[in-house]
This record gives structure tokens, sequence and C-alpha cells, in this order.
């Protein structure tokens, strides 16, 4: 017992450092963002078409066989390095797989990859730059030391502005859709429901195992949906497998070292970092897709968004300490 709460104070020191958890939440924000140019361009390289009768069961088998990829990636990277037994021990661990794979992934990401197939780049960024927010204000309703003070309203409320002007076009030229807005928009409150539903779940499993059988178990419910509606994947060449190796990399990398942090920061510290997601994922929507970006409105929008996250960060290193003392 005392080898085992040793070994977890060395955790939660190593976590609780600012230079571990910084980089490792910018390394996190750098891989969602690409993911938006780099979804779009798998659409290409499968031959998925948003206006075929069979799209929508297409897009889903796409993002299954992404997820749970990115699962078994997870499980095996795990059992490996920490010699652990990969299989859920009780029923619990597995209850608690699949109710954090409902939001987290058969939602969040059966609507995102239906969303994005119907708007840009850019617009799919600043509605799922929203959960960075709305998971703020989820989390002040649930936890108790999750308050909701005017320091995080404020930085809220600013960065949020620096994402709507990021995404901001000609006059209406953004007009909204909810087969690509909404669903987006949809898909950003499922991503808030995951991050404030993944804390206490992470606090009683093991995170990396956690996030790979949500991961494995979310992505065969959305083959299973994609089959069974007549779903299918053409693939153009190795560039098609090259980007879903990628996507699915990018999914276990990020959500294994987001799921364990989550474990020792607060949601809303950590939650309002993903407001940098639209800048990665327009800037990369620029240069990979040649999305038309206004630079001008880019940094602009870095300012107010880095401005939002350094309000609501602004007592961050105090409650480190108290962190830390806990």
């Amino acid at each position: 017992m005392s080898d085992h709460l040793n070994t977890e104070s060395k955790k939660r020191k190593f976590w609780l450092k600012p230079a571990v958890w910084l980089s490792a939440t910018f390394f996190c924000i750098f891989l969602w963002g690409s993911a938006f140019p780099a979804v779009k361009t798998g659409y290409q390289f499968f031959q998925i078409d948003n206006t075929a009768s069979d799209a929508v069961p297409s897009l889903l088998l796409f993002a299954g066989l992404r997820f749970s990829l990115a699962g078994l990636f997870t499980v095996l990277f795990t059992a490996m390095t920490e010699k652990i037994r990969p299989i859920p021990n009780t029923r619990r661990q597995w209850l608690d797989a699949a109710t954090l794979a409902i939001p987290q992934t058969i939602f969040q990401y059966g609507l995102f990859f239906v969303g994005l197939a119907n708007t840009s780049g850019a617009a799919g960024s600043i509605m799922s730059g929203a959960s960075s927010f709305i998971s703020v204000i989820l989390a002040s309703l649930i936890f108790i030391d999750e308050r909701l003070d005017l320091t995080k309203i404020l930085g809220c409320i600013i960065g949020f502005s620096g994402i709507v002007i990021l995404n901001l076009k000609t006059a209406g030229s953004l007009g909204f859709n909810w087969r690509g807005d909404g669903l987006m928009l949809l898909s950003a409150i499922a991503t808030a429901i995951g991050a404030v539903i993944s804390k206490p779940l992470a606090e009683r499993n093991h995170p990396r195992l956690l996030s790979g059988w949500n991961f494995i178990l979310g992505g065969l419910a959305l083959i299973s949906l994609g089959l069974s509606f007549g779903g299918s994947l053409e693939p153009l060449d190795y560039r098609a497998w090259l980007i879903l190796t990628y996507l699915s990399f990018l999914s276990s990398t990020a959500f294994a070292l987001w799921t364990t942090m989550v474990k020792y920061h607060s949601v809303s510290k950590l939650s309002v970092f993903k407001s940098l997601i639209p800048v990665v994922g327009t800037v990369g929507s620029g240069i990979v897709l040649g999305e038309n970006i206004l630079q001008i409105r880019l940094l602009i929008a870095l300012v107010l968004v880095v401005a939002g996250i350094g309000i609501v960060n602004y007592n961050r290193q105090i409650n480190i300490k108290v962190e830390t003392k806990t």
C-alpha cells in the first residue's frame, strides 16, 4: 500500500510541474487542431462524397475505424510500457469505459465527422472551440471546486470573442446550416459533457486504459452503425491509410495525455486551453486545404485568445500550490 501511495505521489508531483503539463497541453492542442485539415483530407483519399446517399454511414464508418485503431494503439502501448493487464478487470471498469464512449466518441465524433463534411475547416473550428467554454460552465454546475467566478467569465468572453473574430468572413458568407455548423455545435456540446464526466471516471480508472477502451467501444459502435446503413470506403491509394494512421495516432496520444492531466488538474483550467484549437485548425486548413485566411484577423484572434487564457489562469500558481498540498 505504501509503495502504491508513494508512486501516486510521484506521479502527481510530476504532472503538476508547469513545464510538464503546459508542454503536454500545447502538444495536445496541436494534434487536435491538425485533425480538421487531416479529416477533410481523409474524405478525399477515401472518396467520400458528402452529397451521396450513403455519405452519412460512410462518414460514421471512417470515424469508427479511426477510433477503434486509436483505442487499440492506446491499450497496447499502455500494456507494454507499464506491464499491466490491458483488459478491464471489473464490470465497473467496463461500464465506465462504455459510459465515457457515449458522449466522447459516439456522439462527439459521429456528429463531428458528418458536420465537418458539410462545412469549412474554419467554420468547423469555431463550433468545436465552443466546447472549451461550455466545459467551464458545466464544471461549475457539477463540481464544488470548479466555481465560475468573474475572472473565468471574463476570460471565456474574451477568448470566445477571439474565436469568433478568427472565423469571421465577408458579409453573408458564414451562413449557419444545421447539417454542417449545427452538427459541429452539437459535437462541441458532447465534447464538453465528455470532458466533465471524464474527471470522476479517470480518478477511479487507469486514465490511458480508460481512453483506449472508450475509443474501442465507441469506434465499434460507429462501425456497426456505418455498416448497418450501407456505408463503405474506397481508398484512393496508400495515402488514405497513412492519413487514417495519423488520425488514430493523434487521437490515442492526445486523449491519453489529456485524460491523465484531468486526473491532476481542474477541468476548467485545462479546457480553456482548447480555445487554441481553432487557431491551429484554421491555419492548418489554410495551408493544407487552401482555405482563405485573413492574417490581420488571425493576429487579432490570437491576441484575444491568449488574453482570455491568461485571465482565466490568473491564479494558476495559487491553484497549483493548493492542489499539491491536497
